[in-house]
């Protein structure tokens, strides 16, 4: 009787250990992104490097107010965005010439011209925009369905402990096994299956990936050059200069920092986090989390919008052109 009781204690220990070998096993480690599938940052910035067009100019707004012709034939809002775009003085140009004349035909178009190149430039800028955040969404949508799939691996693998304890406490007691001996048992499946739900609730937020980004739009929005490397110099302008978007306004590139830094997604961040964020979202990039490059992506969403509102002030413009005999 003894050896009987000896014999399957061994089996029930050997049924513990081996189970939870074979469990184990199955935590898997998250595969990683090969570099060369993260997607680069050449794939959205343009072929050319940005420049500003010959004889572009934006006159101080002192002089342009006082040019009594200019407010006479054109709207304040017109105005502003003509300066912007660098054709006031082409616009002094059209105004200057007879009407019905050949040489006000050619003036109009080419005002036209540089209209229909600032639209295009706005388009451009937007689509990098648009690309920039596609770029971070589609590594943090990787990142995320690579945690869910392991948060899913450790949940089944926590129930199934949780049951195999169950069941081989059980079995101990019913095979009459001290309880100095099956109890520590129990205690250690317990324990192991608090490590797999406490593991699956890190698994989430420790997934990174190294993700650059040199060309950096916002970059240019966090530090306000005079010129920017990456948007055109009509965008840069419309983003940077103050009144823009109604007299006595501040510029959209500081209500828009003002918006991330305090209501949006930095304003709810500590001041550890929040600092580390910025260096890495306004810099040359670095390891990011999912929740990053989320954010990142929002950044890039609301400042994309902020350049299409450009799209409406010119069209505004291109109206009251037409509109001169």
């Amino acid at each position: 009787m003894p050896f009987f009781f000896l014999h399957r204690r061994s089996q029930l220990y050997g049924l513990v250990v081996g189970s939870v070998v074979l469990v184990s096993g199955c935590n898997t480690a998250t595969r990683s992104l090969a570099p060369e599938n993260v997607p680069d940052e050449s794939e959205c910035a343009p072929l050319t490097p940005v420049m500003a067009p010959r004889g572009y100019v934006v006159l101080p707004e002192a002089e342009v107010v006082a040019d009594s012709l200019l407010t006479r034939t054109f709207s304040a809002d017109a105005v502003r965005t003509a300066n912007v775009c660098g054709l006031v003085p082409h616009l002094r140009d059209l105004l200057a010439t007879p009407t019905g004349s050949l040489p006000r035909v050619v003036a109009r178009q080419r005002v036209g011209d540089q209209l229909t190149d600032v639209v295009l430039e706005i388009s451009s800028t937007a689509g990098e925009l648009d690309c920039e955040e596609e770029r971070a969404d589609q590594i943090a949508d990787y990142l995320l369905d690579e945690a869910g799939s392991r948060v899913k691996r450790l949940t089944i693998m926590a129930i199934l402990l949780g049951a195999l304890g169950t069941v081989a406490t059980g079995l101990m007691s019913l095979f009459n096994v001290r309880k100095t001996i099956y109890r520590p048992v129990g205690i250690a499946i317990g324990l192991v299956g608090a490590a797999l739900g406490y593991s699956s609730l890190r698994t989430s937020a420790a997934a990174d990936i190294p993700f650059t980004h040199h060309r950096n739009a916002l970059s240019d929005i966090w530090h306000g050059p005079a010129e920017s490397r990456v948007f055109p110099a009509a965008v840069w302008n419309f983003l940077s200069r103050p009144g823009i978007r109604g007299a006595g306004q501040p510029p959209l590139r500081q209500r828009l920092l003002k918006r991330w830094l305090t209501a949006g997604e930095l304003g709810a961040k500590n001041e550890d986090e929040k600092k580390q964020l910025e260096n890495l979202l306004f810099g040359a990039g670095g390891t990011y989390r999912a929740d990053a490059l989320r954010i990142r992506a929002n950044l890039f969403d609301q400042l994309e919008s902020n350049v299409n509102l450009m799209k409406s002030d010119v069209q505004q413009l291109a109206r009251e052109v037409a509109e001169i005999e």
